[in-house]
């Protein structure tokens, strides 16, 4: 299966047609502004109109499109989505044809068509003007419940779409003006919560009606032609920038594996392969050989899968570009049928949002980090993979009140950023998928759920490693009160796969998990007045959820959810050690860790210059000891003629009639290049616990650590599947 950008035929349904105007800059840059401001407000309202604690905490966005369905302005909230709209408003051009006229709201949630999973609630609707359909508007948000076996429709036990709620095929929601009362009360009919979805979809309807008066009073002020000339050359210049960009790049395949963890039956592991293809000035994102669909919780679908990439795209080359139509034009994503991140009907999807597309975010970044990584020009745009996993936090039941109520828990939004080539990550720095994201009040959930904190915290050495370390991330423990209906719904992956890999010889970030306590002591102990400060203090019987799992809970039960963070970037020996005791004096770095992975030695608060060298000198030489793949002796060879440098640690080099494969700081040689520079590489397998104090790792994998035979400096780091072919990072054609 491909996507690509496809626009209906005009003559189908009334489409504003105009002779194209090129604007002048200054006209351009005020109308350009001004759309930005209509989007925003039509954003806005979505939050001041609804009582959803998941639309406060940002998992929504609004976005402008044009005429024929092309992202125009996009939100900077829930990303994956704002690509699968403009594949809706095709879709509805498509479907209705001549039959769209004024007052009209279009209405899907069906990931099939073009959706990412039930929850996820799209509405758009065509804004006239002067006769014609000048533009679309477009918002959407995750929304508390529309049925399904489990309170808050996540639903780890599904085996088929049936069992995960009410599936909305693309309808009008909204006919010329006039509400469609029975598609409505249907909807609400099967939820659990009909006011709050009520609300959401009253504030949809506001958005529109907001943004779509603001655009009337710009076509008003300026012309319709105008705005939709705006439009128009924003996205085109947007294109040429990114055939440009890509054009200046290395032709070739790039590549990164990924794995879903758990189904929410087993703990059975469904790859995700990602293939970056890049010829002259387009790329193409191949994901053949990932496994076929999961009778479980943790597909994707196409469109869902269309959208996570296109997240990764905006997250790269949107930090140069404007985020439109223009950047997914030179973008092909081609999926085979019915596997994990191109589910069909009746696989579950309810997980759709967060588990293999949150995978294929992550794969599409790294394969677009490899890339980029031949260019100095843009080594400053490299990062590992942002996204590990959604922690989802979900719970329903009967509140202290004895009224039902389901809630979803947005703290996880404050997972650790990626490392870059020039900075840390950022601890508790939020999320590429949600860029303009957050996380509620600790008292609105606590006012409304019977639910208490006991604690939200940053969680010490959990991000990746590095030269550059990844961001410490969260966890965040709720304990149950004055409620014996509980039921708590997890569902993630990356409890026992780190996909927030390290770049460039650095350590992954930590993985994920759920401690669960039952039968605790915490009423009595924060009585007590000395508030605890892990799972094992509150007393009751310990044990760790599965990734996806749903846990019924009552009063005295507590459940910890901890994040799984990014990856550092860069040889954790070379971190300054300056930097390294600051993070243990701030708290934030054990002093274990301090020495056994950066190699830093620190003594009165002070570090040991001499006692660091000799650590460092050390650790380099442990990791030379157990290497597999090694010959007995390397030649080194600094003059030879380099053909790429990737990243800092390695050189395509010419010597005699071929191209051989070098360790850019040492010059030893490791040998020729062939399809995969891994096979002339030697590495090391260590455990867990050597790579970080927060990481665990499948038994059916094992961490490969690829080092220079000489001197032991950390190339590259990460997993793989024990029966699986080798990754290949990269295969240039211009060699």
């Amino acid at each position: 299966m491909t996507i690509t950008r496809t626009k209906p035929d005009p003559g189908t349904y009334e489409q504003k047609t105009t002779t194209p105007i090129k604007l002048d800059p200054i006209t351009y840059e005020v109308i350009s502004h001004r759309l930005w401001s209509i989007n925003e407000e039509g954003s806005t309202t979505i939050v001041h109109a609804s009582g959803s604690p998941v639309v406060h905490g940002t998992d929504y966005n609004f976005g402008l499109y044009t005429a024929d369905g092309d992202l125009a302005v996009s939100g900077v909230f829930y990303m994956i989505p704002i690509y699968v709209m403009q594949l809706m408003i095709k879709k509805v051009l498509e479907l209705y044809g001549d039959d769209i006229n004024p007052g009209d709201v279009f209405i899907t949630n069906d990931p099939f068509v073009a959706g990412v999973h039930q929850s996820d609630v799209q509405f758009v609707a065509p804004f006239f003007h002067d006769g014609g359909i000048t533009a679309w508007t477009g918002c959407m948000a995750h929304v508390m419940d529309l049925g399904g076996m489990n309170p808050g429709s996540w639903c780890p036990g599904a085996t088929e779409m049936q069992q995960e709620g009410t599936r909305v095929p693309i309808s009008k929601i909204v006919e010329g003006g006039d509400v469609n009362v029975g598609l409505w009360d249907t909807i609400m009919a099967n939820s659990r919560l009909p006011s709050m979805v009520a609300n959401d979809f009253s504030a949809f309807l506001s958005s529109h009606r907001v943004a779509q008066a603001r655009l009337a009073e710009a076509c008003d002020h300026y012309g319709s032609d105008v705005l939709m000339a705006a439009m128009q050359q924003s996205i085109d210049g947007c294109e040429k920038g990114m055939r440009d960009w890509i054009s200046e790049l290395p032709d070739g395949d790039f590549q990164t594996v990924g794995y879903v963890d758990h189904d929410g039956h087993a703990n059975n592991l469904y790859k995700v392969v990602c293939t970056l293809k890049k010829d002259d000035g387009s790329i193409t994102f191949d994901f053949e050989g990932s496994d076929p669909a999961i009778r479980g919780m943790g597909n994707a679908s196409r469109s869902g899968t269309f959208g996570a990439v296109g997240t990764a795209i905006m997250g790269v080359f949107g930090s140069e570009l404007p985020w439109n139509a223009g950047l997914m034009r030179p973008i092909t994503v081609d999926m085979p049928l019915n596997s994990v991140v191109s589910a069909e009907p009746p696989m579950p999807l309810s997980a759709g949002s967060t588990s293999a597309s949150w995978i294929a975010e992550c794969a599409a970044t790294a394969c677009i980090s490899k890339m980029l990584a031949f260019s100095e020009k843009y080594a400053d745009f490299v990062y590992g993979p942002a996204d590990g996993s959604w922690l989802l936090s979900q719970f329903g039941g009967l509140n202290q009140y004895g009224e039902p109520f389901a809630t979803m828990f947005m703290d996880s939004l404050g997972w650790g950023g990626p490392a870059f080539r020039g900075r840390d990550g950022v601890d508790s720095g939020g999320s590429l998928v949600v860029v303009g994201g957050g996380f509620n009040d600790v008292e609105l959930h606590e006012n409304h759920q019977p639910l208490l904190y006991l604690w939200r915290k940053e969680t010490r050495d959990s991000g990746g490693a590095g030269r550059q370390r990844g961001g410490n991330g969260m966890e965040w423990a709720l304990a149950v009160h004055d409620s014996t209906e509980v039921i708590s719904t997890c569902g993630t992956q990356g409890a026992c796969i780190p996909t927030g890999i390290g770049m460039f010889g650095a350590y992954p970030g930590g993985t994920c998990s759920y401690e669960v306590v039952e039968g605790s002591d915490w009423k009595a102990i924060m009585a007590s007045g000395t508030p605890p400060e892990t799972m094992q203090d509150i007393g009751g019987t310990y044990r760790l959820a599965a990734a996806k799992a749903t846990v019924p809970m009552t009063t005295g039960d507590a459940i910890n959810s901890i994040t799984q963070n990014a990856g550092g970037y860069g040889d954790p020996l070379e971190r300054d050690p300056e930097m390294v005791l600051a993070t243990v004096l701030e708290g934030t770095c054990e002093s274990g860790v301090a020495s056994n992975i950066y190699g830093v030695v620190i003594h009165d608060g002070a570090v040991d210059g001499p006692a660091t060298q000799a650590r460092r000198d050390e650790l380099c030489q442990a990791r030379l000891q157990d290497l597999v793949n090694a010959r007995d002796d390397y030649e080194v060879k600094p003059d030879l003629e380099v053909v790429h440098r990737w990243a800092d640690v390695l050189n395509i080099a010419r010597e005699g009639g071929q191209l051989v494969v070098q360790c850019a700081q040492s010059g030893v040689v490791l040998g020729p290049l062939g399809d995969n520079w891994r096979d002339v590489a030697p590495y090391r397998t260590p455990k867990a616990e050597e790579l970080g104090s927060q990481l665990l790792l499948d038994d059916r994998l094992e961490f490969r650590h690829y080092v220079d035979p000489k001197t032991g400096r950390s190339l590259w780091l990460d997993f793989q599947k024990l029966d699986e072919p080798i990754t290949v990072d990269f295969y240039l054609r211009d060699l």
